[in-house]
């Protein structure tokens, strides 16, 4: 699964992404004094939730990001996929991107898992028929069973995340942003979720996955991002980022 250093399918120069925090000042005098005034007392506080970000993604890659809670590794999928935009820097993708991130935001809760794959056809522009031809797939993947013509809204979350990846991955885009959905359900899922990825890896595909399983990123990922207060502390192979992220959390630093 070595990856093909080709031209980079996604890149980000320095993308940052600035929250506007507001603090509530009503413990000072001045500030209950407002409060009673009925005047809101409160300072703005700027958080980076990500802070410089500049890397590249190549063709044929299984990068695996990883970093204690907090550390910008969700938002930094959502800016890879465009969700959110950086504050200041740049993300340029160069290919069709499927993001499996906020699973029940991506579907119809009223809708059945079927009717949700055609919609999902729609959005990405995937022709009807071949969404027809590939149901049969998608429904078996999923394992479903009936509730596959039953509204998404009855799902449990690790049914709406079989139903999600299958849908994101039928197809075989460019770049796929996956976040924690291997820790939803059970090994059966996570076993054919494995061969699914390493199906779009062997094809070309870029893979981009946000876990907290560390052996997931060790058979999975031939690269490594440790993220760390909205910072890259560490990019390389997936064992040499494992063992520093390691340390720094025996050290303390987390």
């Amino acid at each position: 699964m070595g990856a093909l250093m080709s031209e980079a399918m996604l890149t980000l120069d320095q993308a940052s992404l600035r929250y506007q925090l507001v603090q509530d000042q009503a413990r000072t005098v001045k500030g209950r004094v407002l409060s009673a005034l009925s005047i809101r007392a409160t300072k703005p506080v700027e958080f980076w939730a990500l802070d410089g970000i500049t890397v590249e993604f190549h063709k044929g890659e299984v990068v695996g990001i990883i970093g204690p809670n907090g550390a910008g590794k969700s938002t930094l999928l959502k800016v890879m996929a465009r969700i959110l935009e950086p504050t200041r820097g740049t993300v340029v993708a160069r290919g069709q991107v499927r993001p499996i991130l906020d699973i029940m935001s991506t579907m119809n809760a009223t809708l059945t898992g079927r009717q949700n794959a055609y919609l999902y056809a729609a959005i990405h522009r995937i022709p009807r028929e071949e969404m027809t031809a590939a149901l049969p797939a998608i429904e078996d993947f999923t394992d479903l069973g009936p509730f596959f013509d039953v509204p998404v809204k009855t799902y449990s979350s690790g049914m709406a995340t079989r139903l999600s990846f299958a849908l994101a991955t039928q197809f075989a885009p460019d770049i796929v942003l996956v976040d924690e959905v291997l820790a939803v359900g059970d090994e059966s899922f996570a076993r054919k979720s494995y061969f699914r990825m390493k199906k779009l890896i062997d094809g070309g595909s870029l893979v981009v996955v946000v876990t907290h399983s560390l052996q997931q990123v060790e058979q999975l990922c031939n690269r490594a991002i440790l993220l760390w207060a909205g910072k890259v502390r560490k990019d390389g192979a997936p064992r040499d980022v494992i063992a520093a992220y390691q340390q720094a959390l025996r050290t303390g630093a987390a």
